[in-house]
């Protein structure tokens, strides 16, 4: 091509130019991409900024909240590991908990020590998956393949201790816990720990990228927080001090140490350091409930002996707790008969999903997309339930 061709190429463009501006187009984040897993967003594009964001959730259609309605309360508890995979056991609590306080039992000591340690340790594993996920979505590659090969660790212990390395199938169950700790898992559980120690050390190593692509970027402030109905790190990394476990404590977080991490800039850095700080957190919880974990039954003396079926009183109850992504409740109605008349669940996903992350999307550029969805630590299949 000569230089006079390539004037004239050049010259085609320029004249292009204006035409282009102005210019919306639709573009697809959806299923596809690495950083959305079964979840879209339809992007309005003006250039490399976001005009505006449609969510558009329903990959996965399960309908779990019916499926519970003709199941008996015992089959709900592993129907519980699936409302979101990446952190069953506290789901599993969730669940456990409804059915106690409608049926009126009462949990053994030991069983509320062990309840806290799974659902704790849930909630590591859980926060270094998203750790991983938030890395390869900013393109820090490194940050992923560690943060899957530590969470390894975790999975071994919920294999020894319940029989299962992802799917706990309902460990945490109606009147306390289905099996007792196995030999040798307290020393297990606290090399596993120091591992995970590890873990943050090599995470809070000085990374240029990370700050340049999150600090600024996705700030929500509190009050816009408040509007949109955030719950869990997404409100606390902008500002607002709460927690259901210093709040409404349950099981036995009323007689742990442990603080809850606050940011205030409300960006997308602030999320990021409010997950590896509540990593912080659960290892000191596991510590202690180890440390003062009693002896005594694991499980409620009517449950002691397997049985599917069983009636529970009539009457309703709503039960709330904190998971990994926020504030988790479930409603349920009984009717009297061996299975639930009616289950709501609330997730926090639904609306970090919709609301939050629409508003967020809105005059960012492109490239920010990715990061800002996973500062989110959303869980798809907690909304498709």
């Amino acid at each position: 091509m000569t230089r006079k061709m390539r004037g004239k190429r050049f010259t085609m463009i320029d004249q292009m130019e204006p035409a282009l501006k102005g210019t919306e187009y639709d573009l697809y984040f959806g299923p596809a991409h690495p950083g959305s897993g079964n979840f879209g967003v339809k992007l309005k594009i003006d250039g490399e900024i976001v005009v505006s964001a449609r969510a558009d959730p329903g990959y996965l259609h399960r309908g779990f909240e019916k499926l519970m309605e003709y199941r008996t309360p015992i089959q709900n508890a592993i129907l519980s590991d699936r409302l979101c995979i990446l952190e069953p056991l506290n789901w599993n609590l969730v669940h456990a908990e409804a059915v106690d306080e409608l049926m009126g039992i009462d949990i053994p000591e030991r069983a509320k020590y062990i309840r806290v340690i799974m659902a704790e340790l849930s909630r590591i594993q859980s926060h270094i998956i998203w750790y991983g996920v938030f890395s390869i979505g900013t393109g820090f590659d490194t940050g992923f393949k560690m943060s899957f090969g530590y969470r390894d660790y975790i999975l071994d212990l919920f294999e020894l201790i319940t029989g299962g390395r992802v799917y706990p199938a309902g460990y945490i169950c109606p009147g306390g816990v289905r099996r007792d700790l196995p030999n040798g898992a307290r020393d297990k559980i606290l090399k596993v720990l120091d591992k995970m120690e590890e873990m943050i050390k090599l995470e809070e190593l000085e990374n240029p990228a990370l700050g340049a692509r999150a600090k600024g970027v996705g700030v929500l402030k509190v009050k816009d927080a408040i509007r949109l109905g955030a719950t869990g790190p997404v409100l606390r990394g902008s500002g607002m001090d709460t927690d259901v476990r210093k709040d409404e404590p349950y099981e036995i977080y009323d007689r742990l140490d442990f603080e809850v991490p606050v940011g205030k800039e409300g960006d997308v850095y602030a999320r990021y350091w409010i997950g590896i700080e509540e990593i912080k957190q659960s290892i000191k919880i596991v510590k202690q409930a180890l440390k003062e974990l009693p002896e005594g039954e694991v499980i409620a003396s009517n449950f002691k002996k397997p049985k599917i079926k069983f009636k529970m009183p009539e009457g309703e109850v709503y039960v709330r707790n904190e998971i990994a992504r926020g504030e988790a409740a479930i409603y349920m109605v009984s009717d009297g008969s061996g299975t639930p008349y009616r289950i709501k669940v609330r997730g926090p996903d639904f609306l970090h999903m919709i609301p939050v992350l629409e508003y967020l999307l809105k005059g960012v550029q492109i490239a920010d997309v990715p990061a800002i969805y996973w500062s989110l630590n959303i869980c798809p299949a907690d909304m498709d339930r």
